[in-house]
Order: structure tokens, then C-alpha cells, then sequence
């Protein structure tokens, strides 16, 4: 089957050389520039930034596998460049030691020359530590995991950790109390600075727990307006703060990165990174299928929607399977864990509800379109189950229906002309052309032509003057418009016979 492009008009891609998605192709990796673009992240950032120019400090949750990859680094990073003032605190933990838990041993960073930036990477979020870093001496004298001796360093002594408020005293320039500190200064007219505090690289989950609380009642003692106060942005995973966090922090706006990838944004990747150019319409149209498919079927996974669509270029269920069985990763320790609910009210919330919280956590669902939306489907690849049937079917709902209304449309205008006038009336077609359910009524009104249905169109052509090709033309799209009523996907064969119908005008032959 011909591949699946996203149709004849596509957004244009961004043109500064290597800056966005066109730079990098269909078998290029994705690149965080690209998602920074997308209108979901888009959207997700503003409402934080909203939220920090209003005076609150944020609590932002993240998927672990959304820390581990470092792409949640990239967001805090890219939230920030928008703020002015930023005061980032450089964490006790590595991205390497993110896996082991909040409460593991910092690891030893490389020292690297250059220019200072607590937040530098080279990466997906991979911290680098500056040989001229506050916090390189005290790291360095810790041990590595397991108890080992890391190469080029002294055997190890017990060494207390820098707290986190120590360490915030340091950025400030300060040794006494940090938030005493940031009174003083809103208060002699200092413009107040945003404190991030990154979780998953601190070894306590109270602290940073605690900084926020300590800060906000301090600031609310001290009299200070809501613009005039230090604003914190926590950023976590939600096993980096305590439970009690989870909820409102008084002035604190709570976050979470759960609906944020839409629809769009696949379909927006895939329009950026097209494939070869095709003047056919009708193979255009099978490209938009296609597409719709790998968005319906991969929904928030991004990553796994752009592999599929390097791998999969349309064609029966079972290749569509198979394709799928090559992009999605090794089943995890939680891919034998019954599916969460699925319910609408808990996708259109603003957080992930209690049932479904610990799958967020580990990344396996996400709100998407509307739905409650495996990350990986797994479960897809069961050749017994109707899954991947019915998500097929709602793509092809999605791309088809809209144009197959469009014939119907096209052709209800034509039949005056069309009609043997010399043996049938307009009135005598509609009355033939009802619906089903209307035949047999006698007492039924007879329906204006802009009511008719395809079924009844086809009842009733004996009395148009069609052509073979109109007349095949017409039972195609009846056929079609009837099987996806029924949710049952078109095959192959139907989609190239359909998609033929669908981009030759009637009057065409």
C-alpha cells in the first residue's frame, strides 16, 4: 500500500537550518527543540509562566520516564529562559542515580572546562559539574554507588551533604537564613526572583517540602503583596516530595504533565517531517489515513508515533501489528498490570485521578484526545483482541466520514439534472429515496433532497441518468460509509477504491 503523508496542505516548517523539525528527517531522532515548538508543550509552559508572573510559586510533576530521559530537564529549562531573574539551585544527586531512588548517594560528575551554568548539558538533560562549581569539592569526596573508589580520587570519608537551604544561601551570596534573606531584599524594592529547586536531584524529599512552606509563611508574616514576593518553582517526580505536597501549597500552583501532548502535536511532527512530495490525490488521501492511523493507535508517545511511521506504510491489520511488535520497547516489570479505568471524567481532569496516579508515575498512561490513553500498547499486539481494530476504525471515521458527507452532498446537487424527467417527478424520488426506517409510513412527510442518505441515493438511482463509473462510484461509498458505521475498518483494497472515489469529481466522466 502506498504510504501516508498528512495531506495536500501541511503547516510549513520552520526554515533556520537545524533550529526545528525540518532539519532533521523521517529516520532522525526527535529532537526536544522539535517538541519545544509543539502547540501541547507550547500551551503546558505559558500557563506556568502565567502562574510565576502572577506571584505563585509552582509545584510541576513529571512521569519518571519523562525524568529519566531528561526531557523534563529541557522543559524547566525552557520555562525559565522565558523568566527574568531565575535563581536555579544546583542539586546533590545525578541523572545516573535518579533510577535508585531519592535517598541514593550522590555520584561524582566529570569536570569540564568552561563557563559556568549549573543547568548545562550535553544531553538530554545529562548535568555536567564545573571545576570551578561551589558544590565539585564536597561531591567529590563522596563515595560512588556500591561503595566503589572512583578513579583519580581518595578513598572516601562520610561527609554531611549540603541542605538544600545551604546550598540556597550559597546562590544568594549569603550565610544566614535564605528566606530572611529574600524578605530583606523585596523589602528594600529588589525585584524577586524565581528559586527552582529540581527534586529528583535532591537526596531529602522533605526539604525541599519544607522550603516552600517555610518561605510562603515567612513572606505572609512579613507582610509582602503577592508581586512582591520570591516565587518557587519545585520541579518533581512524585515520589521527590512527600504526599501532603501533592495537593495546594497556599499561594502554590500545582502542575502536572498529564494532557499535554493532543492530537495535534502528532499530526503537526508528522507534517513536519513529510515523506517524498506525491501529486496523486488519491494516494495523498491514503497518506492521511495512514497517518490518522498512527496517531490514533501511538496517541500521547510521540517518539513511538514517529518510529511507527518510518515502519509502517499502510496496509492490512495484521502488517500494521507486526510493525508495531518492532517500535514498541521490551514489555517492563508493569506492562502485566491490569489497565487502568478509563473514565472521561478522569481524562478531562487537570491531574491524574488516584486510580490511575501510580501508572502516570511510571509513565504507562496519559490523557490524550479526550481519553484515557496507554503510553505503550502493549496490549495491541494480541492478535485476538478488537483494540488496534476499533482505534484503526476511528482513524479512518476521523480522516473519511467528512469526505464521504462531501460526495453525498456533491451528488443530492445534481440530481434535478440527473433525473428522467420524462418518467419521474423530484417529488417521486425523494419519496423512493427515504430511509428505511421511514418506508412503510405512510403518514411519513417526504424528505427534502438534503436529507437523503447514501442508502436511499443508491435505492433510488434507477430513476438518475448515472453513468457505470457514477453508479460504482456511488455503491462504493455506500458500502464504505455502511462498514464504518458498523466499526469495522475498511481493508486495503477499499481504502485504494475509496480514496479513488473520493478525489474524482462526479461530472469528471
Amino acid at each position: 500500500m502506498n504510504t501516508v503523508g498528512s495531506g495536500a496542505v501541511a503547516p510549513a516548517a520552520p526554515e533556520s537550518p537545524g533550529s526545528g523539525p525540518a532539519a532533521a528527517g523521517p529516520g532522525r531522532h526527535l529532537m526536544d527543540e522539535d517538541l519545544a515548538r509543539l502547540p501541547g508543550p507550547r500551551r503546558h509552559l505559558d500557563m506556568l509562566e502565567a502562574d510565576l508572573r502572577a506571584g505563585r510559586s509552582c509545584v510541576w510533576y513529571f512521569p519518571d520516564p519523562v525524568v529519566e530521559s531528561g526531557r523534563a530537564d529541557f522543559f524547566v529549562r525552557e520555562l525559565t529562559h522565558r523568566l527574568e531573574a531565575v535563581i536555579p539551585v544546583p542539586g546533590v544527586v545525578s541523572l545516573a542515580d535518579r533510577r535508585a531512588g531519592p535517598a541514593s548517594l550522590p555520584a561524582q560528575r566529570a569536570p569540564v572546562a568552561g563557563p559556568h551554568e549549573p543547568w548545562a548539558d550535553t544531553g538530554h538533560g545529562q548535568d555536567t559539574v564545573l571545576s570551578d562549581d561551589p558544590y565539585s569539592s564536597l561531591l567529590s569526596r563522596l563515595a560512588a554507588p556500591s561503595g566503589s573508589v572512583r578513579p583519580g580520587l581518595a578513598p572516601a570519608t562520610a561527609a554531611p551533604t549540603a541542605t538544600l537551604e545551604e546550598r540556597l544561601a550559597k546562590e544568594l551570596g549569603v550565610t544566614g537564613d535564605p528566606v530572611e534573606t529574600l524578605v530583606g531584599q523585596s523589602s528594600a524594592g529588589q525585584a524577586p526572583p524565581v528559586i527552582v529547586v529540581r527534586c529528583w536531584d535532591e537526596a531529602s524529599p522533605e526539604e525541599a517540602a519544607r522550603l516552600l512552606r517555610v518561605a510562603q509563611a515567612t513572606f505572609h508574616e512579613a507582610g509582602l503583596p503577592g508581586h512582591a514576593r520570591t516565587r518557587f518553582l519545585l520541579t518533581a517526580r512524585a515520589t521527590d516530595l512527600p504526599r501532603a505536597t501533592l495537593g495546594s501549597q497556599g499561594r502554590a500552583a500545582v502542575h502536572w504533565w498529564w494532557k499535554v501532548w493532543t492530537r495535534l502535536d502528532t499530526e503537526v511532527l508528522m507534517a513536519w517531517r513529510s515523506r517524498s512530495a506525491v501529486t496523486d490525490a488519491a494516494d495523498t488521501l491514503l497518506r492521511r489515513v495512514t497517518d490518522a492511523v498512527v496517531a490514533e493507535v501511538c496517541g500521547p508517545d510521540i517518539d513511538r508515533a514517529l518510529a511507527l511511521r518510518a515502519t509502517w506504510d499502510g496496509g492490512a491489520l495484521g502488517t500494521l501489528r507486526h510493525a508495531l511488535s518492532q517500535v514498541l520497547p521490551e514489555p517492563g516489570a508493569g506492562s502485566t498490570e491490569p489497565v487502568p479505568p478509563r473514565r472521561l471524567s478522569t481524562a478531562h481532569a487537570s491531574a491524574p485521578d488516584a486510580e490511575i496516579h501510580d501508572a502516570w508515575a511510571r509513565g504507562a498512561v496519559d490523557s490524550w484526545d479526550g481519553r484515557i490513553h496507554p503510553a505503550h500498547g502493549h496490549s495491541l499486539l494480541d492478535a485476538d483482541s478488537q483494540e488496534l481494530r476499533v482505534l484503526v476504525c476511528h482513524a479512518q471515521n476521523r480522516v473519511l466520514l467528512p469526505l464521504i458527507e462531501e460526495a453525498r452532498t456533491a451528488l443530492i446537487h445534481l440530481v434535478p439534472g440527473m433525473l428522467h424527467k420524462q418518467r419521474f417527478t423530484l417529488r417521486d424520488f425523494r419519496e423512493k429515496a427515504r430511509s428505511q426506517h421511514w418506508r412503510g409510513t405512510e403518514e411519513a412527510a417526504v424528505p427534502d433532497l438534503e436529507e437523503l442518505e447514501l442508502g436511499g441515493l443508491s435505492y433510488a438511482a434507477h430513476m438518475l441518468a448515472l453513468t457505470t463509473t457514477q453508479r460504482h462510484r456511488l455503491r462504493t461509498l455506500h458500502t464504505a460509509r455502511n462498514t464504518l458505521s458498523h466499526r469495522t475498518p475498511l481493508d486495503h483494497d477499499e481504502l485504494v477504491s475509496l480514496a479513488e472515489v473520493l478525489t474524482t469529481d462526479w461530472t469528471a466522466d
